[in-house]
């Protein structure tokens, strides 16, 4: 597996025509979540958040959150009984073009970074179905349907100078997706779940730029060897292979210290799910990584995980990459994969 090395603070690793004649009310879906019937979540900075001064080239990684997975009903409140699908609508309330210039605030979901823009929407699965009439047909309401979404907030930089002093000033909260159907956002007050993020004026710009880089059993690389194509069975772990990340913070700034790295993996080849990369979409196998004292607790791209607090010069966390066999006539000869490692702050 191949790692290819770029480093400013972030280290890079290893390896239809009768819908649109209908009256745009018959196309109402409420989505609350379940249980509570919640229609609100605001995520909230609520403790200062350090930013290097050196990540402000834009789509540098600043900042992800947690990941936060929440379950939604949806109900058919206006008779369409065929049913229809629910979407999350970014920016429902075109407010995210306020956030200050230097800063770019989006979501990821199923490890795709989504800058929130007015009017586009992604697809989550079946709001609501059909109830069968015995003719045919379908019975109104339409039968209720839950979905679940599992999603982060992540801040990058946009290129553009942050302020003078380094402070974001902002005690505003901005909406960053409805849950909605395919007619367009339900405008009925607590009739639909959003999601705001708020605190952004806890964003602080400081002076530490750790240096990452990749320590492998082939240097930089994570190289697996020779494997027989023949041991492949399907879902097996064929081989593990330990790397570390390292941090070091000599000379890093003078505000280093007392801070706590936070590291999260992505990768530009494809991909089978959230947590394997992909040589090629035909490979017949995929590379996961997980923590070394949890050899098979894979870690989702895109997915925060702590790298160490800093109270000395060099923070050294160690990782496995694993071959897993997805099929047992995988792709012979040589291959690479890649990921990227972005290191924050928490």
């Amino acid at each position: 597996m191949c790692v290819t090395q770029k480093i400013t603070r972030a280290g890079l690793v290893l390896f239809t025509l009768l819908a649109a004649a209908l009256p745009l009310k018959s196309f109402a879906l409420s989505c609350k979540e379940a249980g509570t019937n919640s229609v609100k979540q605001v995520i909230t900075l609520d403790k200062p958040i350090v930013v290097s001064t050196s990540s402000l080239t834009a789509g540098t990684l600043l900042w992800r959150s947690q990941t936060f997975s929440s379950t939604f009903k949806c109900e058919d409140t206006d008779g369409y009984p065929r049913g229809e699908d629910a979407y999350l609508y970014w920016d429902p309330t075109t407010l995210m073009q306020s956030i200050h210039k230097s800063l770019e605030v989006g979501v990821t979901y199923h490890s795709v970074d989504y800058k929130p823009s007015p009017s586009a929407k992604t697809l989550v699965g079946p709001g609501t179905t059909c109830r069968p009439d015995g003719r045919g047909g379908c019975k109104s309401p339409a039968q209720s349907q839950t979905v679940t979404v599992e999603y982060s907030v992540y801040i990058k930089a946009t290129g553009q100078q942050p302020p003078q002093n380094g402070q974001i000033t902002d005690n505003s909260q901005y909406a960053l997706f409805q849950v909605d159907g395919v007619g367009g956002l339900n405008n009925r007050p607590n009739s639909n779940f959003r999601a705001y993020i708020a605190g952004l004026g806890n964003i602080h710009f400081i002076s530490c730029n750790p240096q990452i880089t990749v320590v492998a059993n082939n240097g930089t690389l994570v190289n697996f060897g020779k494997i027989p194509a023949r041991n492949a069975v399907t879902g097996k772990i064929e081989k593990q292979v330990p790397f570390s990340v390292q941090a070091n913070l000599t000379g890093a700034g003078q505000d280093c210290q007392g801070q706590t790295l936070m590291a999260s993996f992505s990768t530009t080849y494809p991909t089978q799910d959230t947590t394997t990369i992909l040589p090629t979409t035909n490979s017949g196998f995929g590379i996961l990584i997980s923590p070394a004292d949890n050899p098979t607790g894979w870690i989702p791209l895109k997915t925060p995980v702590p790298l160490g607090y800093v109270n000395g010069s060099v923070i050294s966390t160690n990782f496995l990459a694993s071959l897993k066999w997805l099929s047992t006539t995988p792709k012979e000869g040589t291959f690479n994969a890649s990921a990227n490692i972005d290191v924050t702050f928490k």
